[in-house]
């Protein structure tokens, strides 16, 4: 576990930056945008800038509203990341609702999944690492660990007490919002655990981007006692390979090259790998070759699996 705040400017003034890295805090999430533009608070070029002079990993938060799109929003909050070197830490939507008696509209709960998910997608799709917060009502509701996308970083809030496990796995705990942090003046401190270091990093690396030639399936993390299921197009693809959310344990009831050949009557089924646990870091490549002659004419790879965290399978020409 690790020590990290979340401050936003109107409500935190940071006096001393080396006091709040001798305090051990090691990372920040500032306030950068709120729905179509920037926070009533203003702009965090301070924040961000004073928590890179002393070296503590930044990022940033954006306060979701019910307008504009979530696009457009994820475009507003990534527009302030990059124009401040923000990257620290994966870009956050902060998903909750206006404070009481603010008269600002709210996204209904039965559309905030929906939000979340296209908010997130458009961080992935622009090469950034996506993250999401909720309070552990909200996450219990929602289950932003079902939402299908890889590798999203979940940030829960709940005071007195660790998130409930309804709420699903999570990698950062906001366990307090009247926290004293040295070198910060203030009526409180939102404060935070990290379970894991997901959260470092905004960028994607390389080996994160799928290859043009690549035919791709992802599946959600199952429930104890079920199994989950990929359907990879072959496509002429030779090599496939597996990767989970955090590098998670994905067990295997098996892996096969499926194909419909004329004179076989069903379908034309070859074990590539019978059921086990594979639990090293991007599992693979298994040779389709070495299963069968035909692979190139098989239609698709099967592979029935469990596992905590988000499955992803992909098939390409690369060893």
């Amino acid at each position: 576990m690790a020590l990290g705040i979340d401050i936003y400017r109107r409500f935190q003034t940071v006096t001393s930056w080396p006091a709040v890295k001798q305090a051990g805090v090691t990372f920040v999430y500032v306030k950068l945008s709120d729905g179509g533009g920037t926070p009533a608070g203003g702009r965090a070029d301070n924040e961000v800038n004073g928590a890179r002079s002393v070296g503590i990993p930044v990022g940033g938060y954006h306060f979701v509203q019910a307008s504009p799109g979530a696009a457009a929003q994820a475009d507003i909050l990534l527009g302030e990341v990059i124009r401040l070197g923000a990257t620290g830490c994966v870009p956050m939507l902060d998903l909750e609702d206006n404070p009481p008696g603010s008269g600002a509209q709210n996204i209904p709960d039965s559309q905030k999944a929906a939000f979340g998910r296209a908010f997130c997608q458009r961080i992935d799709a622009r090469g950034f690492r996506p993250g999401v917060y909720m309070n552990n009502a909200l996450a219990t509701l929602l289950r932003p660990d079902r939402w299908g996308i890889p590798g999203l970083v979940i940030w829960i809030a709940r005071y007195g007490a660790r998130p409930a496990a309804t709420a699903g796995r999570y990698d950062i705990h906001q366990y307090s919002s009247s926290g004293t942090i040295p070198g910060i003046s203030a009526a409180g401190v939102d404060l935070d655990e990290s379970y894991t270091t997901a959260h470092f990093g905004a960028l994607k690396t390389p080996g994160e981007e799928e290859d043009e030639d690549m035919s791709s399936d992802r599946g959600e993390a199952t429930e104890p006692g079920e199994w989950g299921k990929l359907h990879i197009p072959v496509n002429g693809g030779r090599y496939l390979r597996l990767a989970s959310s955090y590098d998670q344990p994905i067990t295997l009831d098996g892996i096969s090259l499926v194909g419909d050949t004329p004179g076989v009557a069903g379908r034309d089924v070859v074990t590539v790998q019978a059921g086990g646990k594979v639990d090293a870091d991007r599992p693979g490549p298994w040779d389709l070759a070495g299963a069968s002659g035909a692979y190139a004419s098989k239609s698709h790879v099967v592979v029935r699996y469990q596992c905590a965290g988000a499955v992803k399978g992909w098939v390409n020409n690369r060893a």
